[in-house]
């Protein structure tokens, strides 16, 4: 119904917060689906604001991964996946089930869980809002928010210890 709602305006735009939430699998496959078949008819962008890393990989083009408010690290779907620079995004991905085995262990081990609790927003720390649970986190992460930088062609992150790779092409 939501969707018909949404479709009955005829948007360019989608906004899609968290369109696959309480929905078991079946549904939630039909729902992409169908958003998947209106955006190709239509020629509308998504917007998916999900924690569903799943449909992320399965739908999603570009990716913005925030954290505490703030955008952490942007990359296309597959270069993000495949060699997050974030520790935050390194931290979720590390989180997904099919990360919990390495290449040669017949048994799984462990979910990875990422420490710590998350900050109050309404004492958020002077730094970096992830430097608390951050295992790579340097002293300089305490006393400024780093800035978003640009690492590569269509790549971003926010964080001290990422250094960019290639100097993007400035257009004058």
């Amino acid at each position: 119904v939501m969707i018909a709602l949404a479709m009955a305006c005829d948007p360019t735009l989608l906004i899609a917060d968290e369109p696959t939430t309480a929905l078991d699998v079946t549904i939630q496959a039909q729902i992409l689906e169908l958003m998947r078949r209106l955006q190709a008819e239509t020629g509308m962008s998504i917007l998916f604001i999900t924690h569903n890393l799943g449909v992320v990989a399965h739908h999603a083009d570009d990716v913005v991964v925030m954290y505490s408010g703030r955008v952490v690290e942007r990359a296309p779907v597959r270069p993000l996946f495949a060699q997050p620079e974030h520790p935050y995004t390194q931290g979720l991905l590390a989180c997904l089930p099919g990360k919990a085995r390495l290449p040669g262990q017949p048994k799984p081990k462990r979910l990875f869980a990422i420490r710590g609790q998350v900050s109050s927003p309404l004492a958020p720390p002077p730094g970096c809002a992830f430097e608390p649970r951050c295992d790579q986190a340097l002293p300089e992460c305490r006393s400024a928010m780093p800035p978003l930088i640009d690492i590569r062609q269509d790549r971003q992150a926010r964080c001290v210890r990422v250094q960019p790779d290639q100097p993007l092409a400035r257009v004058a």
